[in-house]
């Protein structure tokens, strides 16, 4: 019997149930004919998952996710305690064509989205004193 990939916890079941609803919405995230399947098989957990919802879901990552996306996943939670641990970090939504902007400048300037935006603001700042 294969080794068990990963389990979602209690604490992580709202991220990675998000996480994964998110991901279904790209067709080619499974591939598209296991990804419309795999997002019917997703939408049923609701229904039968009310009384144990992270072991549904669970299930829900045993059949339907390869080594690929469980690796996905799990990167992802452990980015979300990372981010929910570290409170001098802040969550934007961003509109696609400001990240493609913010992107280009930070690429350039090899530095992060968040260097980016420091950077130019505060020259932004200090010229307008």
């Amino acid at each position: 019997m294969a080794r068990k990939r990963y389990t979602v916890t209690d604490s992580d079941r709202w991220f990675a149930y998000r996480w994964i609803e998110k991901k279904l919405k790209n067709p080619s995230w499974l591939g598209e004919h296991r990804t419309y399947k795999a997002s019917r098989a997703f939408e049923l957990i609701n229904e039968s998952g009310i009384h144990h919802p992270t072991e549904s879901l669970n299930r829900w990552c045993e059949s339907w996710l390869k080594s690929k996306e469980w690796e996905q996943l799990k990167n992802a939670i452990r980015a979300s305690r990372r981010r929910a641990h570290n409170p001098d970090t802040k969550t934007v939504t961003l509109s696609r064509n400001a990240w493609l902007l913010l992107n280009y400048v930070a690429t350039k300037e090899t530095c992060t989205l968040s260097e980016a935006i420091e950077r130019h603001l505060t020259r932004n700042s200090a010229n307008e004193t």
